[in-house]
């Protein structure tokens, strides 16, 4: 594309003005650094207003899909005049919650104040084939140890899909152990779009405020499983000195089963960085074994093989 006008060298024209259509469409036009700004302006107000109703909701619904029933059912013909899936939750009306059990609907309502993961994937995702049955798993340990604590924390993950069809969606959606947007839901172009999600599987963490902690959320469970939760800065550090403090009785270079040459232990600051491992395929960052000769990577713990 070569469309942009002269304040952009001939580099920046292609790709500024290809990541501005795919992130802003025709809002982009004039594609000025002038409009740039303003529409990164007002991308900044939207994440300052964030919250989880008005990521999930919409003027038409205000409540996502139980994991046991995959299609869609209108509230209309069971909501009381004035009053929404929302208001009865809030309101405590058991009527309406009676009625949202029978139809497998969760009032978004009821995910307020939790940490929440928008978790973006479709059935026919090859990665996902291998990180989903990973991220149920990491969710019901959660789950048993914040249910064992008696404490006010909460977690809970919303499937975003992106497959074709609704057959596909229903199927998947089936064996996930959380609820879901429907499917087709213009909510999820919106989501997509707002946390920059280029590939899927891809995890979003929210915190109980309904605010963005992590896109990184799919790397977190990769690197520390369960332990990742609740995701924030805070746990995080605890967790990197931790691997820290443990990559220092690793050898410090191992050969591979699955690779003939030896494989080099090292961290973001010496060589390192954020990988996908070539061993489980999935993504990996702070400590890796690598190939210094071909980049061969994987993670510690995918080694097997013998100290050199």
């Amino acid at each position: 594309m070569h469309a942009l006008p002269g304040d952009f060298s001939d580099d920046e024209t292609s790709k500024e003005g290809v990541e501005l259509i795919y992130r802003y469409g025709a809002q982009a036009f004039p594609f000025t650094k002038e409009r740039l700004k303003e529409l990164e302006m007002k991308d900044q107000e939207k994440r300052d207003r964030q919250t989880l109703s008005n990521l999930l909701m919409n003027h038409d619904r205000d409540y996502l899909l139980s994991h046991s029933m995959p299609g869609q059912v209108s509230p209309s013909s069971f909501k009381k005049e004035g009053q929404t899936l929302c208001n009865a939750f809030i309101n405590h009306d058991k009527d309406i919650l009676s009625v949202c059990s029978m139809l497998d609907q969760v009032p978004i309502a009821s995910l307020i104040g939790k940490t929440i993961g928008l978790y973006f994937c479709a059935e026919g995702c090859s990665p996902g084939q291998i990180f989903t049955p990973k991220l149920i798993s990491v969710y019901k340990k959660v789950k048993e140890a914040l249910f064992e604590n008696m404490g006010i924390e909460d977690f809970e993950i919303v499937f975003i899909s992106t497959d074709h069809d609704q057959t596909t969606f229903d199927s998947y959606s089936k064996s996930l152990p959380w609820p879901a947007l429907p499917f087709g839901d213009p909510n999820i172009k919106n989501l997509t779009k707002h946390f920059d999600v280029r590939g899927v599987p891809s995890l979003v963490i929210l915190g109980p405020d309904g605010k963005t902690i992590t896109k990184q959320g799919r790397n977190l469970i990769n690197l520390y499983q369960e332990n990742a939760y609740p995701f924030t800065e805070a746990k995080l550090g605890v967790l990197e000195k931790q691997m820290d403090e443990e990559a220092e009785s690793l050898p410090r270079s191992v050969f591979h089963k699955g690779h003939r040459h030896e494989l080099t232990l090292v961290s973001e600051g010496t060589g390192g960085g954020p990988f996908v491992c070539c061993n489980c395929c999935e993504q990996g960052s702070v400590w890796a074994y690598q190939c210094l000769e071909c980049g061969f990577e994987i993670h510690p713990r995918c080694v097997d093989g013998i100290a050199t």
